[in-house]
């Protein structure tokens, strides 16, 4: 037996019980990073050493490859249905299988036999109801039926109970993320494009009035500067909304000296495969994609997201998000530069979601969430424009946001407090104001920058007597929020040569 964790193997035992409570398809829901294919891999190793034959069907060529790795990895022999692969064996007791090839042989030329098999292994099963699947499953109507996903719901809203029986979750995303299987994604809601005259078509943006809203040079050049402010030392993916969006915004950032690629579904194979070879070794630090790397592109280094395409699609929104949530040795987090409005749209990976078969899911009510949102509504601080919940506090820069009554505007828009005191009181008053002191020592500013800096913040200058109190080193938080306020002030500068 293969070493699992436990998550993992408790979910292989629940499936083995629901196979004896009389089930015959469930569907097991497990999060993006969290070894759907590792779980798939040991249920075959199982099913085989019992003498009985499997089939795992994949919908791309990156997922049929990727089991094909997990499988030989246990030393369990299996034959290849892709097309252009030479490892094709329809004696073998298990079959890995693209979908489509499958589709192709066996339903509409209908050259291709193949024996029964006792189990059918599908991943990616969201994707399946449709009548072209239904024919092919239908060849092995006796087999146990085991489909995979980290999304059981359709911006079409088909309900998944057409061909599964159960629903089993392995694991939440806030669960992997406390347990520390996955890392805590960090989200900031940099800018939108405006989507009044984009149309809805079948439940998602149609596809050429949202390139036409988000493919403009003002726009890009956005997405770029933003990734250079905030992650320019992350291996980054950035989804397009179109192939000539994705390749535009690879185009911008070498022209800031990024190394950057740009990939898709048309691109040849064998570059395509040179691709993410160049990006996993780290000679390729942005990856610009339409859709592609959404499915089946596994780089745990991977340490930014970058979500340059609106989208309506939950399930595409948590599969693009998922990409970054990998583990990795000195990865603590991964940065979110959502320049689509998605994280507002459809809220946090962390986000506890009670999924059903009838195709569609129901936010858990906020006193029964674990994940790490907690009470409240998003908030987007103004500073940093960091999205987060549960506090007033941002835990980016550390701009507090004053209950109603208590702020007021500045003619510049600045969001300024009057007459209350932050959380903490005086003294983390005191403290930031120290901070702001060493900060300054350390860059060879005027005595009175830490004292407007001060004020900024909490909208008085502080008491003359802190200035007796020896400064302080500043702290990471501290060092975010100075970087915020620079941040602001260049837009401002720029906002003014450009009117």
């Amino acid at each position: 037996m293969t070493a699992l964790w436990p998550f993992q193997a408790a979910a292989l035992d629940r499936l083995t019980a629901s196979f004896a409570a009389g089930k015959r398809a469930p569907l097991l829901v497990a999060p993006t990073g969290s070894g759907k294919t590792v779980m798939a891999a040991e249920l075959i190793r199982r099913a085989v050493a019992r003498g009985e034959r499997c089939m795992f069907l994949a919908p791309r060529r990156e997922l049929v490859h990727q089991t094909c790795d997990k499988l030989g990895a246990l030393g369990v022999a299996h034959g290849v249905l892709l097309a252009g692969d030479s490892r094709q064996d329809t004696y073998a007791r298990v079959q890995v299988a693209s979908v489509d090839t499958l589709l192709s042989r066996m339903v509409r030329r209908r050259r291709l036999t193949l024996p029964p098999f006792e189990w059918l292994l599908i991943d990616e099963a969201h994707l399946g109801v449709t009548r072209a699947r239904a024919a092919l499953l239908d060849h092995w109507p006796d087999a146990r039926r085991v489909g995979m996903t980290a999304t059981p719901a359709r911006r079409d809203g088909r309900a998944l109970g057409v061909f599964y029986d159960d629903l089993i979750e392995a694991a939440t995303p806030a669960a992997l993320v406390a347990s520390g299987h996955l890392v805590p994604a960090r989200y900031f809601s940099v800018s939108e494009p405006d989507l009044s005259r984009v149309r809805t078509v079948a439940g998602e943006y149609h596809a050429k009035d949202l390139d036409h809203a988000v493919n403009r040079a003002e726009l890009i050049g956005d997405v770029v500067a933003h990734w250079l402010a905030h992650a320019p030392l992350r291996r980054s993916v950035v989804f397009a909304t179109s192939i000539a969006h994705s390749v535009a915004l690879a185009t911008e950032f070498r022209a800031h000296g990024v190394a950057a690629e740009h990939v898709d579904a048309s691109t040849p194979q064998d570059e395509r495969a040179a691709t993410f070879d160049r990006f996993r070794a780290g000679g390729t630090q942005v990856l610009t994609n339409c859709f592609l790397a959404s499915y089946g592109f596994d780089l745990p280094e991977l340490a930014c997201v970058v979500m340059a395409r609106p989208t309506k699609s939950l399930t595409l929104y948590l599969q693009m998000l998922g990409r970054g949530l990998r583990r990795a040795e000195g990865k603590a987090d991964c940065l979110v530069l959502d320049h689509a409005g998605n994280v507002h749209r459809h809220g946090f990976a962390t986000d506890d979601r009670a999924w059903t078969l009838a195709g569609d899911f129901a936010l858990v009510p906020p006193e029964k969430r674990t994940g790490e949102r907690g009470e409240g509504r998003n908030l987007t601080c103004p500073e940093c424009r960091c999205v987060f919940t549960g506090s007033r506090t941002c835990p980016e820069c550390g701009y507090y946001f004053a209950p109603r009554g208590r702020i007021v505007e500045t003619l510049d828009g600045e969001l300024v407090e009057i007459g209350a005191a932050l959380e903490g009181g005086e003294q983390e008053r005191l403290a930031f104001y120290l901070e702001l002191r060493g900060y300054a020592a350390e860059r060879g500013y005027r005595p009175g920058w830490a004292a407007n800096k001060y004020r900024e913040r909490h909208g008085a200058f502080p008491p003359w007597g802190w200035n007796d109190a020896p400064a302080a080193t500043p702290t990471i938080e501290t060092r975010r929020w100075i970087k915020s306020r620079f941040i602001a002030w260049r837009r401002a500068q720029d906002a003014r040569q450009s009117a």
